[in-house]
């Protein structure tokens, strides 16, 4: 295939063309305000301090015969297509945030969630639908949970109560099976009830901060010892 150049009159076969885009692409990419200028300028593509991440603010300035522009802008940026599966990543423990555009140039986004391309760490602000057309198929999904179920109170990451990846129960009081651990959790006990409690609740004595302890997950704490609980 080839491209006619009018103004040179001259045949230009098709590959020596898009050489030279990808040429020029890198140019950009390797200037930092040469990139942010030319992102904002054609795409209405900002970078966001606030939320590390690129973002859109409006709908492209120029012509897009491909309106699913989201690998065309990771491209630009990053050099590489990041809806390629195995390119990106996502970090569940992150909230979405507020907002309607998407990179791709979707205007009807509820919320927006960062996707990172895996090589160099950057950061997108994207809709739900793209991160799982760049190949995170269940993303939709867990954020449905983190909805209904809530997070994990420890590392935020989406409680799934049922499914293959299921990672919690309701008796877990918002802790995560990962996060959950058995701790000592320190008692303010009188000297005439320690051996009601000793025999009764298995509370044992920490000779160094002097105060009784019960050792166990922080869920399966017996109602008549959370009113005795010291914060230590």
């Amino acid at each position: 295939m080839f491209i006619i150049n009018f103004k040179m009159n001259k045949v230009i076969p098709l590959y020596e063309n898009l050489l030279s885009r990808e040429a020029n692409f890198d140019d950009i990419r390797d200037d930092k305000m040469k990139l942010i200028r030319h992102m904002l300028d054609n795409y209405n593509i900002v970078f966001d301090n606030f939320y590390n991440a690129w973002m859109r603010i409006d709908k492209s300035n120029i012509e897009i015969k491909n309106k699913f522009e989201l690998g065309n802008i990771t491209k630009i940026i990053t050099g590489d297509d990041i809806t390629i599966k195995g390119s990106s990543f996502i970090d569940e423990t992150e909230n979405g945030i507020d907002g309607n555009y998407c990179i791709c140039g979707c205007n009807k986004c509820k919320y927006l969630f960062k996707l990172y391309h895996k090589k160099t760490n950057i950061g997108f602000l994207v809709g739900s639908s793209c991160i799982e057309k760049a190949g995170h198929d269940d993303f939709i999904k867990n954020i449905n949970c983190a909805t209904r179920n809530g997070r994990c109170k420890l590392c935020n990451i989406p409680l799934k109560i049922t499914g293959r990846y299921k990672n919690y129960k309701k008796s877990y009081n918002f802790v995560c099976m990962s996060c959950r651990r058995e701790k000592k959790i320190y008692l303010r006990i009188n000297y005439n009830e320690k051996d009601h409690f000793k025999q009764y609740f298995k509370i044992k004595w920490n000779p160094d901060l002097k105060y009784w302890y019960w050792y166990g997950y922080e869920d399966n704490l017996p109602d008549i010892l959370k009113k005795r609980v010291l914060k230590i």
